[in-house]
């Protein structure tokens, strides 16, 4: 009866060495893949700055500072645009709240990046912008009759392209 116990013992073992090992031989075989598509991303340009091309969006200049992002399928629309520089994120931050009629704000830590979002909450949608400075310069992200089923969708954008956003050269 002790044999039985122990042979039991050591199948379950073995059984689960080997789902750790085909689970570990697939986190390595994605890695090569990953390296691959980031080495061939195309970059959207805003100004003097650019970050990743996202999936589903198509982007449309709309002046030498600004630019649109469309997901049509999802009903997304955002707007990044450059900021005034002269003054720190958070004072324009402060100034936009206090000359507006916002119903919340939020201040999140994005990977080292402080961002600052007003909501504007209405029955169905919302509303927001999302201020933040990376590498010394000032941005705005946008968002309006944003549905809230795609709100996740919409935000995890926005922090992609704060994490994503670098300068190009000084405008």
């Amino acid at each position: 009866m002790m044999d039985l116990k122990k042979l039991y013992a050591v199948l379950i073992l073995l059984i689960v060495i080997y789902v750790g090992i085909n689970v570990g031989s697939m986190v390595i075989n994605l890695e090569p893949q990953q390296v691959e598509d980031n080495a061939t991303e195309n970059l959207i340009t805003v100004g003097a700055s650019s970050f990743p091309e996202i999936k589903n969006f198509k982007s449309e200049t709309i002046n030498d500072t600004a630019l649109s992002l469309t997901d049509s399928e999802k009903n997304v629309t955002m707007t990044i645009s450059e900021i005034d520089n002269s003054r720190s994120i958070e004072d324009i931050f402060n100034e936009y709240v206090a000359n507006t009629e916002s119903t919340s704000t939020q201040t999140i830590d994005q990977n080292g990046t402080p961002a600052y979002f007003v909501y504007y909450q209405g029955e169905e949608s919302y509303g927001t912008n999302v201020f933040f400075n990376k590498n010394g310069q000032n941005y705005m992200i946008s968002g309006n009759n944003i549905d809230y089923n795609s709100s996740n969708y919409f935000i995890n954008n926005c922090k992609n392209i704060i994490d994503t956003i670098e300068i190009n050269s000084i405008s």
